[in-house]
């Protein structure tokens, strides 16, 4: 891995056997992503299109031509397997690391005065499409407790998504969170927030950023997952960090209008359906304050034209759990955000720069809109 993962007070520990288990997992990850599922462009472009080209007259026509084409070769089939295999394998020796201390780990949820603060509601009704899939393979998705004041999904996601990125999204797990920061930085200098709200915030890995950026702003952070929010509370806290975490639904929150300046989300809207996505932006506008900014990452991507590009783009909602990973390129975001209110004249959009994986992965596209 590339770096050693920063420790925390909730951080789940690694025995000598577990380490080596969990950096297996890592390189078996590693080892399929850089190598194995690259490989498949080469193997279409060099061998299949042009034989295919030969015999047809034409190249493949669409998402079926090609699929029956890669299925018919023994390397795509078995580097699906290995990278569903390495899916699975990763969660399961996190997994039980953090079975054997999840007591203690439970243990260390702050339940007096703290820095932040934790609010949970255990009558939100967990929408049927989050219930029905393991997103990302992992098991009981982000919301379900197996003992009381759970924290297992939050302490397997923090570990696992660096076992995951094999270090590569730094000690912390923040590399996402700073080029959020970055962007709003570079295209909002000026700005300087007092309320600042994070959807779907996970573990905080977009969260804490913020408020390291923003000292003097109050940061929030909501997600449906009760384990996610109690274990992103309790790793604020030992971080020295003061954040509001809260469960909710970021289609339907319980704040107050206008009652933030920035409104943003990392990687939601990929997990959820076109639906949640509308409702969220509108949420959003319901919720900025006039002058405030929203934005989220991977809203309304280009669809691939190119039937090989399509096919290889299902890949993770073929064999990853990822069944929403469209959704963003079927949203027309902009007529979303002027039907919540915004002003066209007011949308933007940019990129920046990867911090981690640099030049192996493509500038992060970003999405907003300004409410006047």
């Amino acid at each position: 891995m590339a770096t050693l993962q920063a420790r925390h007070a909730i951080l789940p520990s690694q025995t000598h056997d577990e380490f080596a288990r969990e950096s297996f997992a890592g390189s078996m990850r590693k080892f399929f992503t850089e190598e194995l599922f690259p490989g498949n462009r080469t193997l279409y472009t060099e061998h299949l299109r042009p034989a295919f080209e030969a015999e047809f007259g034409r190249p493949p026509k669409d998402v079926a031509e090609v699929k029956k084409l890669m299925n018919g070769t023994f390397y795509y089939r078995a580097g699906t397997l290995l990278g569903r295999a390495s899916q699975e394998l990763l969660w399961d020796v996190v997994g039980e690391s953090v079975e054997r201390q999840l007591e203690d780990l439970k243990a260390k949820v702050p339940t007096g005065k703290t820095l932040g603060s934790l609010k949970l509601n255990p009558e939100l009704e967990m929408p049927p499409y989050y219930q029905a899939v393991d997103i990302h393979v992992m098991p009981g998705n982000f919301h379900t407790e197996i003992t009381e004041n759970d924290v297992f999904a939050g302490a397997l996601y923090d570990r696992g998504v660096y076992v995951f990125s094999y270090g590569g999204l730094g000690e912390h797990n923040h590399a996402l969170g700073d080029v959020f920061v970055a962007f709003f930085k570079e295209r909002f200098p000026n700005l300087k927030p007092k309320r600042v709200l994070d959807m779907g915030c996970g573990c905080g890995f977009s969260t804490v950023p913020f408020k390291q950026a923003y000292p003097d702003a109050e940061v929030y952070g909501i997600d449906l997952g009760a384990p996610m929010v109690r274990y992103a509370h309790a790793r604020a806290e030992s971080l020295g960090v003061a954040i509001h975490y809260s469960q909710q639904n970021a289609a339907l929150t319980d704040f107050p209008d206008g009652y933030f300046d920035v409104v943003y989300s990392a990687l939601m809207h990929h997990e959820v359906p076109k639906k949640v996505i509308v409702d969220s932006l509108r949420e959003g506008y319901r919720l900025l304050a006039p002058g405030g900014v929203m934005f989220h990452d991977g809203v309304e991507r280009k669809p691939d034209t190119d039937p090989f590009l399509q096919f290889l783009g299902n890949w993770f909602t073929n064999n990853n759990n990822e069944p929403f990973e469209n959704a963003p390129r079927e949203l027309d975001f902009e007529g979303t955000c002027v039907a919540a209110g915004f002003k066209r004249e007011d949308l933007f959009q940019g990129t920046m720069e990867q911090v981690y994986l640099k030049g192996q992965l493509p500038p992060i596209p970003f999405r907003g809109a300004v409410k006047r």
